[in-house]
Formats: structure tokens, sequence, C-alpha cells
């Protein structure tokens, strides 16, 4: 068990190293490198957090006739936990993604030239994929 965990942690230090951060950063510099979008965060969030509403939102149905007398409790406290876990975890990753959207769009709005080059993206046809590029004029 010991050796599983310091393998585990010179992985850690492995990944970690300098040289990757001083690439990062030049890259950050020369504005090659465009911030994260945030949209997982966004997607992420969204769904949390309207899993626990609803959750939160239906709890009071626990209390009815619908559950049996002896799991009404813990399908209240079920549906209250559950419930609020989704919503404090999903909340924060909304306004962290809006966060970082906001972020992206203010660097394409600077670096019109190099956000063109990140509209490229694969689709899915028929025959296999295709390239695709999105642009406006």
């Amino acid at each position: 068990m010991k050796a599983t965990l310091s393998l585990v942690v010179s992985a850690a230090v492995t990944f970690a190293s300098n040289p990757a951060f001083a690439q990062e950063r030049a890259n950050e510099l020369l504005g090659g490198r465009p911030p994260p979008t945030g949209t997982g965060m966004l997607v992420t969030g969204s769904i949390m957090t309207g899993v626990g509403a609803v959750n939160l939102l239906t709890s009071p149905l626990c209390k009815t006739s619908m559950v049996p007398r002896d799991t009404q409790d813990v399908c209240l406290g079920t549906s209250l936990v559950l419930g609020g876990v989704l919503t404090a975890v999903g909340v924060p990753l909304l306004l962290v993604g809006v966060s970082r959207h906001n972020d992206y769009v203010e660097w394409k709005r600077q670096h019109r030239a190099l956000a063109a080059l990140t509209e490229v993206g694969i689709t899915p046809t028929a025959g296999g994929a295709a390239l695709t590029w999105n642009a406006s004029f």
C-alpha cells in the first residue's frame, strides 16, 4: 500500500513540473492560447442546479399518500439532502462558467485573427467526418 501511495505522489510531482508551466506562460504572453470557454462548467452547473432544484421543489410530495408512511421521512430527507447538495455544487459551477465564458468572449474580441482559428471543428458525416470552420463577415 505504501509503494502505491508514493507512486501516486511522484506522478503528481512529475505532471506539475515547472517547464510545462513556463510553456503555458509563454503561450499566454503571445496571446496564442485562448482562455477556457466555460462551456463545460455552464452545462454541468445547469444540469446539477436544475436536478437539485427539481428535487427540492418536489420533496413535499414525500409526505403525501403517494409514498408509503414508513418511508416518507427517508424520502423527504434524501430529497432535501440530494437536492441541496446538487444545488450547492451547481450554482458555483454556473457562476464560474459564466465568468470564464465572459473572459473567453473578451479574448475573442481582442484577438480577432486568432479567434477565427478557434472556430475550426469536426462534424460527423455519413461517410466519416468533415472539417468545419465558422466565420462571420
